[in-house]
């Protein structure tokens, strides 16, 4: 996200010293490539086939537009820490589905 904000700001905006929401707004959707970048991931739980590869890059795209969203209007930490907590509460969802204990 930070990458996309740098680059609109150097080409298009270096006189402004406060970003305009489009610019924000526009590394925000660079969300599809965080969706992307989990591709490999799944490819090593699951065959991919268009409606998993459709699937996973939507469901983390939404991901990415708020882990962004936080980033852009909390902190660099918020994300993260959003992010970690996603993964830790997706792990304890998938125990609870699969029937494991945790003891």
């Amino acid at each position: 996200m930070s990458l996309f904000t740098w680059l609109e700001w150097r080409l298009f905006n270096r006189s402004n010293t406060h970003l305009p929401k489009g610019v924000i707004w526009t590394a925000i959707l660079s969300a599809v490539f965080f969706g992307i970048g989990h591709l490999p991931a799944m490819a090593s739980l699951v065959p991919l086939t268009t409606l998993i590869i459709i699937r996973t890059v939507f469901l983390n795209a939404i991901g990415g537009v708020i882990f962004g969203w936080l980033f852009w209007r909390r902190s660099l930490e918020a994300a993260m820490v959003s992010h970690a907590a996603t993964h830790v509460g997706f792990f304890i969802i998938g125990l609870a589905i699969s029937g494991l204990n945790l003891t």
